[in-house]
């Protein structure tokens, strides 16, 4: 799309110099998650620009913000951005929001005049919180309270005004110019630990119109699902294996009274209600949900027993469906099985009971769902013995590759005949969720966990289908000692190498890597690459930035698999290097049990996977569906393939999407 036929949004902001840095850099950030629209800065003023009197712990939550988001509701721009720091609590009506990645210093400092020893004998503060620690600090000084923006402030330093101002570590950092670089200020962190900072302090929000169809879209791309995770009863090993994943890989976790251990470094936050005593009320843990998803955290509901049975799910679940954030519901063991299947108090059994009946004395409700199991060719049959009108679901390979949910009225439930068992749902209560995106994962185990958690933070369903697999070369021999260089060119490298070496990491080498997944596996284990390209993420990339090193006469040793083959090696010997080219591990085809399982989209993280595919089902099992990929290999491998490309907005940490070219191709769209 061209420019000209862009739409334009005004994303509407404060006017001191730094929050047009700021601005800048969240429209950086917009523009690069949202390259079908246009950006327009507009500068505001707001009651905290125009009164420079009240102090801040006297004046309106909506200080900063009042004006912008007026100008928000009222159309007049599309957008704000504000220091999340700023943003009231609770927001004001008809006014929805975000948090922008990438949060800068988070920590206060304490600014004085460059030269000057001792302790200052005059200190601005902006906030009661900067007040108390400049009071126990420097309890001899005294405090001046002092407005403004952040140059505004500094001048006020510079002119003698104050000896010491307590300012943010974020601000001072992004302000434009050379005020900091100039000399004239010293600036002295303040440890977290010692003044707290806000939450929101370093952080970029972005206030939106509640409901803008445009921006509710585009806050999907910077959230994460929440997960509502099962946490089992009783016994904390009855939380499922997926469960305890999540809650591992959470930031937060509201969880509830009846819940298994807790493990991992999440913030655990207890919401949990029991015979009438609340440690919160409903509407507060529905809010607090929404609130640290729309932070951009990866939120974890914990809630006991199945989360689905006598809870209050469809509250919560509602409120993130009404504001376009996804979220994922595990099941888990409730009370129903952990109380009777253990204790041989069976609630089935052949010739003497064919099912049995659920309730609680706390609820009322017009509907009592009932539920077939193995009921597939007996489903008309069955259906025929309810009113008309009522809903059915008939679900097939429950949360299998292949699942399958129907839905229908059983005056006509059009079901096709089908040899395979499904479970009949008769008058559920509650709105079926929507269908999502599955996309299949073709990558090893070594790299599906990490690539599936990313794949549900946007609120598709991965689907795992892992294609390929490594294996130690049994032949490998190397030394590390010896060699000026280490050259690992793949995460699978990385791996391989870590679990073949027990040497001293601090003897290591120089480490040549070729891009951030290798790089995330160096930093698991307490190391960085020291040379790694800054965008092409390629063997060719490495070469490209090693243009700036000498390597004449370096001894390099270069890990590899059987498939990376010794290019690379050998452009490294064409420039001086000597090297030894040892392949450490060997890819395998995998060959899955089953036809494809269907799906809209597919992940490749390596040209063997595009391989294996290729060889199993052909380019045309393609057609139509989104490629998302891992690396300039994978994409090289597609496009040898004859798959042509086409871009949108990636998700962090895989590659733009290839569109397989067919003659009826799936329309592009914002990815969800």
């Amino acid at each position: 799309m061209t420019d000209a036929a862009k739409a334009t949004l005004k994303a509407g902001a404060r006017g001191s110099a730094l929050a047009v840095a700021q601005t800048e850099r969240a429209l950086e950030i917009l523009r690069e998650a949202a390259p079908e629209f246009l950006w327009e800065r507009v500068a505001m003023l707001t009651p905290g620009d125009r009164d420079l009197a009240t102090p801040l712990e006297q004046s309106a939550p909506d200080f900063f913000t009042r004006d912008l988001d007026d100008a928000v509701r009222s159309g007049a721009i599309d957008c704000a951005v504000h220091s999340a720091k700023d943003l009231p609590d609770p927001m004001p009506d008809g006014v929805d929001w975000f948090w922008l990645p990438g949060r800068e210093d988070p920590r206060d400092a304490l600014v004085t005049r460059a030269g000057e020893d001792g302790p200052p004998k005059r200190v601005g503060v902006s906030s009661a919180r900067r007040r108390a620690w400049a009071a126990k600090r420097f309890p001899d000084a005294e405090l001046q309270p002092i407005r403004g923006a952040v140059d505004v402030r500094l001048e006020r330093l510079r002119a003698g005004a104050c000896d010491a101002v307590v300012m943010a570590m974020a601000g001072l950092n992004r302000l434009p110019g050379g005020v900091l670089r100039s000399g004239a200020f010293a600036v002295a962190p303040i440890p977290a630990e010692e003044l707290t900072p806000p939450e929101g302090q370093g952080v970029l929000a972005v206030t939106f119109k509640a409901g803008d169809a445009r921006f509710l879209e585009l806050r999907r791309r910077f959230v994460k699902a929440v997960r509502f995770v099962s946490g089992g009863v009783g016994d904390a090993g009855l939380m499922t294996v997926q469960g305890a994943a999540d809650v591992a890989a959470a930031d937060v976790v509201l969880c509830d009274v009846l819940t298994g251990a807790r493990a991992g470094d999440a913030r655990f936050v207890d919401v949990g209600k029991r015979c009438g005593a609340h440690a919160m009320a409903q509407d507060a843990i529905t809010r607090l949900i929404c609130d640290e998803a729309r932070k951009g955290k990866r939120v974890v509901r914990l809630k006991g027993g199945d989360a689905g049975l006598f809870g209050r799910l469809s509250e919560e679940t509602d409120a993130l469906t009404a504001l376009g954030i996804p979220f994922w519901v595990r099941p888990g063991v409730s009370a129903l099985t952990a109380a009777t299947t253990p204790n041989g108090l069976l609630l089935t059994k052949r010739g003497e009971a064919a099912g049995f009946a659920a309730a609680t004395p706390r609820s009322r409700g017009a509907k009592t769902p009932h539920v077939y199991f193995m009921a597939a060719k007996m489903a008309r049959e069955t259906l025929a013995a309810f009113p008309p009108e009522t809903p059915f679901a008939m679900v097939w390979d429950a949360c299998g590759p292949r699942e399958e949910v129907v839905t229908g009225a059983c005056g006509d439930p059009r079901l096709d005949e089908r040899d395979d068992p499904g479970l009949l749902v008769v008058d559920f209560a509650g709105t079926p969720f929507p269908r999502r995106k599955r996309v299949l994962m073709t990558c090893s185990a070594a790299v599906m966990a990490r690539a599936a958690l990313k794949a549900e933070d946007r609120g598709w369903r991965p689907v795992p289908w892992p294609l390929v697999e490594t294996r130690p070369d049994p032949a490998a021999r190397f030394r590390v000692e010896g060699h000026d260089a280490l050259v690992l060119t793949s995460p699978g490298a990385a791996r391989a190498f870590f679990a073949t070496w027990k040497g001293d990491v601090r003897r290591l080498p120089t480490i040549w890597t070729c891009g951030p997944g290798t790089n995330a596996e160096l930093a698991a284990r307490g190391l960085s690459a020291d040379v790694t390209p800054e965008a092409d993420f390629s063997a060719k990339g490495l070469l490209a930035r090693l243009e700036r090193e000498t390597l004449a006469g370096a001894r390099v040793l270069r890990l590899r698999s059987d498939r990376a083959g010794g290019a690379l090696a050998d452009a490294l010997r064409e420039r001086g290097a000597r090297v030894d080219d040892v392949v450490l591990y060997r890819t395998c085809a995998l060959r899955p049990e089953g036809p494809l399982p269907a799906c809209e989209a597919v992940f490749f993280a390596s040209a063997s996977g595009v391989a294996s595919f290729l060889d199993l089902y052909g380019a045309a099992a393609l057609d139509g569906k989104d490629i998302w990929t891992m690396g300039e290999p994978t994409r090289a491998a597609l496009a040898a393939a004859g798959i042509a490309c086409r871009f949108q907005t990636p998700p962090p940490f895989i590659s733009p999407p290839t569109r397989r070219s067919c003659p009826c191709p799936a329309p592009v769209g914002a990815f969800p």
